[in-house]
């Protein structure tokens, strides 16, 4: 049965201990101390927390204005801002004076109230915001909804009265809603949302089991180190020990991200499909937000799968010898106009150098550099160079913004921390960027350089061996930009285990032009296509399905059956890091879930092209 964090009890458990006989603590102090931590956790987050849900509120309130009474929305929308603000006078209060043992559980409760109140307000617009002559704002409620909800878990999760009390009022409402509606389609929907809450309470079990063996392990082990300094006995036990348990979180945690981007995924189908539909002006930019803030969440959310990665050694560097233009060409275009937008001139020169080194890795490097530099310049430039150094590629990235005082010049690098950003604003990320910089660097075997002076700027730097080969260029900058697919006529099998994937992706692609026949199995297929009397131009295939059968296998045998020679796209949310070469040794091409539409939509392109 799962470790939750329920209040401590008053007596300890006899002879129970993490470590065996050797650990000093009591078992009733170390449930006190991790239920301690758990709560005060909460409190740290709750910024963001309140952040997030009141943009979503007043989302949701412009999407919905000319549908609904106004008086039922501004009632609405009073009731979640004053839940909100009673909650941020908490954590005022919390801020100024960290919680003492003796107020954790009334605040445990106070906070579980708070959040339980939210999850009433949120599942109340099931009831009172539902619009039954309208798809779209159908669409737009669940969709917002449902987007609230997935950013929650991770925040929540450490307190599980908390996520209970949060998930089901929030989404119970919008099944029995969809499911009471009786037509096919609604009743479909409402058992897609079961499956995404049965998800989300199975990720926020096992990330709450996590963090509690994790903090169980932090508080023995500190007893252990205590106790051994004491005695004069070696700490090198107790460091092993520790670094055992941090290898244990990060690879627990890559493996658990398998659950949590599944509803990514199919969020950013549906909100890129919703796109196509709309075509009222002011429901456009709604949708728009909508997909910005998708594509945020997955942005943040591939950051901490990042230091997952790296922390538990999953990524291999691939090192070749590539022209360092084309990398630079490429984050050209993709900052140039957000560097324009924050007025800032974006400078990038001496690109024209073969490197020796892992494509990606660098350009995830010089990424990151660039985006912290733009988040933290308000005026002036972010410059990228590349020089010539004794055999090898200097590359800096300098900045005229804030700068960094010396004794923080450590600190930035560390997992978290954000200088500069005291409201924890979600626009500067979750400061992870400069922790993934440093951990790639060193994998690479690069030593990152800071110079900074504090109210001028800074400037990050490293060195990368030459290359030798020689690299043909393809006109860099001034390429032609990818073309769209065509999928006009084009007949598309989709397999994939999750129903509201298959869904997801088949209003995406008969938005594009095709023609989809969607399965769970792929046992199926084969009937289909004989019935559409046309054969399959492209399979998109799963990973992980039912039956101890993989989506390669399953695309293998519709090949067998049918042609040999379809075109096919392995597309899993498994980061195991032997799957991509699988996968291409089958003759199918790789793609990481969460998707963007965008990218699948070029990649449907160039497989089409090969056939």
């Amino acid at each position: 049965m799962p470790t939750q964090t329920t209040e401590p009890p008053s007596a300890s458990r006899s002879g129970s201990n993490l470590i065996g006989p050797i650990a000093v603590i009591p078992e009733n102090e170390l449930r006190t101390l991790v239920f301690n931590e758990l709560v005060n956790m909460l409190y740290r987050q709750l910024p963001v927390s309140i952040t997030s849900t009141m943009a979503v509120a007043i989302i949701m309130i412009a999407a919905l204005w000319q549908q609904l009474p106004g008086h039922w929305l501004v009632i609405w929308l009073a009731l979640m801002s004053a839940n909100q603000a009673s909650r941020f006078f908490l954590y005022l209060r919390f801020r100024d004076n960290k919680l003492q043992t003796y107020q954790i559980r009334w605040r445990a409760r106070v906070w579980a109230t708070g959040v339980g109140i939210s999850g009433l307000l949120w599942g109340a617009t099931a009831v009172f915001f539902f619009t039954p002559e309208s798809a779209i704002h159908q669409a737009i409620l669940v969709i917002l909804v449902l987007g609230a909800t997935t950013a929650a878990v991770p925040l929540i999760a450490s307190h599980m009265p908390s996520l209970y009390g949060f998930l089901a009022p929030a989404l119970t409402p919008f099944i029995a809603r969809h499911v009471l509606e009786g037509d096919p389609a609604h009743v479909a929907l409402g058992l897609i949302l079961l499956a995404v809450t049965l998800a989300l309470l199975s990720f926020g079990r096992n990330y709450n089991r996590l963090i509690v063996t994790s903090l169980r392990n932090r508080y023995e082990n500190e007893a252990l180190a205590n106790q051994f300094a004491r005695q004069n006995v070696d700490l090198e036990q107790a460091r092993i020990a520790a670094e055992q348990a941090n290898r244990s979180k990060t690879q627990f945690f890559a493996a658990a991200s398998h659950d949590l981007r599944q509803p990514l995924h199919a969020m950013g189908l549906f909100a890129s499909a919703l796109t196509q539909k709309v075509r009222e002006p002011g429901v456009s930019d709604i949708v728009s937000s909508i997909n910005a803030s998708v594509h945020a969440l997955e942005a943040l959310f591939n950051e901490l799968l990042d230091i997952s990665k790296l922390d538990s050694g999953v990524i291999k560097p691939n090192v070749t010898h590539f022209a360092l233009d084309e990398v630079l060409d490429r984050l050209r275009g993709e900052f140039a106009a957000e560097a324009a937008a924050n007025g800032l001139r974006l400078a990038i020169d001496g690109g024209r150098h073969v490197v020796s080194s892992d494509a990606v890795l660098l350009e995830r490097i010089i990424r990151n550099l660039i985006s912290n530099a733009i988040r933290y310049t308000s005026t002036g430039e972010v410059a990228v160079t590349a020089t010539p150094v004794n055999g090898r590629v200097r590359i800096e990235v300098r900045d005229t913004g804030i700068g960094i005082r010396e004794e923080n010049r450590q600190k930035i690098f560390e997992e978290f921390i954000q200088l500069g950003n005291p409201g924890r604003t979600s626009k500067k990320g979750l400061g992870l960027g400069l922790s993934i910089v440093q951990r790639l660097c060193g994998l690479l075997g690069y030593s990152i350089r800071l110079a900074s002076e504090y109210g001028e700027g800074s400037t990050f730097g490293f060195d990368v061996p030459l290359g030798t080969a020689q690299v043909q260029r393809d006109g860099g900058a001034g390429a032609a930009a990818p073309l769209q697919a065509d999928l006009t006529g084009k007949l598309i099998v989709v397999v994939d285990d999750e129903t509201a994937i298959v869904t997801g992706l088949k209003v995406l692609l008969s938005g594009w032009g095709a023609k989809v026949i969607g399965s769970t199995t792929g046992n199926d297929v084969v009937a289909a296509v004989h019935e559409a009397g046309k054969m399959p131009d492209l399979l998109i295939v799963d990973y992980r399905l039912g039956a101890n059968e993989n989506g390669i296998e399953v695309a293998q045998r519709i090949r067998h059956e049918l042609d040999p020679e379809i075109p096919a796209i392995l597309v899993t949310a498994s980061i195991t890091p032997d799957l991509d070469p699988q996968a291409r040794a089958a003759g199918l091409e790789f793609m990481l879930k969460p998707v963007n539409p965008t990218t699948l939509r070029e990649r449907i392109r160039a497989a089409l092209q090969t056939r």
